[in-house]
């Protein structure tokens, strides 16, 4: 079962960040974690984010996601 992991404002060179902190940890992409980043969706004015940028990382172990969770926590 994969663990979900929501680090929200930020930017895609940001999230890139993150991934590479993973991949520099040891941790193996597909295998460990998957992860996806997302624009700002904004409403019909185009000036209020409806739902805000973020990435979202998958682990399949739960220990690793409430370590990264709690790292990145701010």
């Amino acid at each position: 079962m994969l663990t979900t992991v929501k680090v929200l404002h930020v930017n895609a060179v940001r999230a890139l960040e993150l991934k590479d902190q993973l991949l520099n940890a040891g941790l193996i992409m597909d295998r460990d974690f998957e992860w996806e980043y997302q624009q700002a969706e904004y409403d019909d004015s185009g000036f209020e984010a409806v739902t805000p940028r973020h990435v979202v990382f998958r682990f399949w172990d739960a220990k690793l996601a409430t370590y990264y969770q709690l790292l990145w926590a701010k």
